[in-house]
């Protein structure tokens, strides 16, 4: 037991160093166009001065961020049913494909994929869902640190917008446990078990992962080798989750789309409030004796 218990050790802790030479190496890529105004000598001089009163002000700077965020994306939230006008068909089309799958999987697949995730010894499971978890929250804490060192505005507004997305899709996760009341697979009454008073629907471990996968993705402007990675993690978390029995494959879908979703919603009303907005002025031409000003403004 002891041996298997070092070895459990050994491989967790060879994950998480790949994956901190991963981020390394890949980091610089975010702010490419920063680093090449810099001379290493103000490289040098700026990176050995994040300490004392400028890690203050940067992390004064985050915390400010934050709050503002939080309070904008509230607003914008409660005027979210205003933009129904937005919506395009396809956007419609897209949405019920996607929700879609979640009753196609519980009538379909719940039953065989169960049957399957069984399989998987409980020890097994568990480090599943601990490497898939510290991994992918894990990253969140080396890109966020790396922005402080590289001075990187857009990767820790990224990393806080990751963690406010983790914490709203959480506590939707709390709304719609106690809405639709699954009951979990161990407890014997199949997969459509609903409204029973269980905890099944959807997995609380396994959405602020896809939440962190979404942020990573969105982090490295969703270049496939940070993505897949990420995603395939949050993955992990899910089938650890199944191993132990806990929960349903419909279960882990609905958490990838009210944690990924979530999470990209917030990504793109901070999109739209950075766009960038226009007053123009311009004088009429003079008619029938008038004359005045035309004002156009963009947002």
């Amino acid at each position: 037991m002891g041996s298997i218990t070092c070895r459990r050790h050994e491989v967790l802790s060879s994950l998480f160093y790949i994956l901190f030479f991963f981020v390394s190496a890949i980091s610089p890529g975010i702010d490419s166009h920063a680093s090449e105004q810099q001379d290493p000598a103000a490289s040098s001089v700026q990176s050995s001065a994040i300490t004392g009163e400028n890690l203050s002000k940067l992390l004064a700077g985050d915390g400010s961020y934050l709050f503002r965020s939080l309070y904008s994306d509230g607003v914008d939230l409660l005027k979210l049913p205003l933009r129904v006008k937005e919506v395009t068909l396809t956007d419609v089309l897209i949405a019920t494909v996607v929700l879609g799958t979640i009753p196609a999987t519980i009538y379909g697949l719940d039953d065989p994929l169960r049957r399957n995730a069984k399989n998987i010894p409980d020890s097994t499971a568990g480090n599943l869902v601990a490497v898939g978890q510290g991994t992918t929250l894990g990253s969140l804490g080396l890109l966020y640190g790396w922005g402080l060192y590289s001075h990187n505005d857009e990767a820790r507004h990224a990393v806080l917008t990751g963690a406010e997305g983790i914490g709203l899709s959480s506590l939707l996760t709390v709304g719609i446990k106690a809405a639709f009341g699954r009951k979990r697979p161990n407890a014997g009454e199949g997969p459509r078990a609903f409204f029973k008073g269980g905890q099944s629907f959807v997995s609380g471990d396994t959405t602020p992962t896809f939440a962190a996968a979404a942020t990573i993705s969105e982090a490295f402007d969703y270049h496939w080798w940070a993505a897949i990675p990420a995603y395939s993690l949050a993955v992990m978390t899910g089938v650890g989750r199944m191993g132990k029995d806990a929960h349903w494959a419909s279960d882990i879908l609905g958490s990838a789309l009210v944690g990924a979703g979530t999470t990209e919603l917030l990504f793109y009303l901070h999109r739209e409030r950075e766009k960038p907005t226009s007053l123009i002025i311009l004088p009429m031409v003079p008619g029938h004796g008038a004359m005045g000003a035309t004002v156009s403004f963009n947002w």
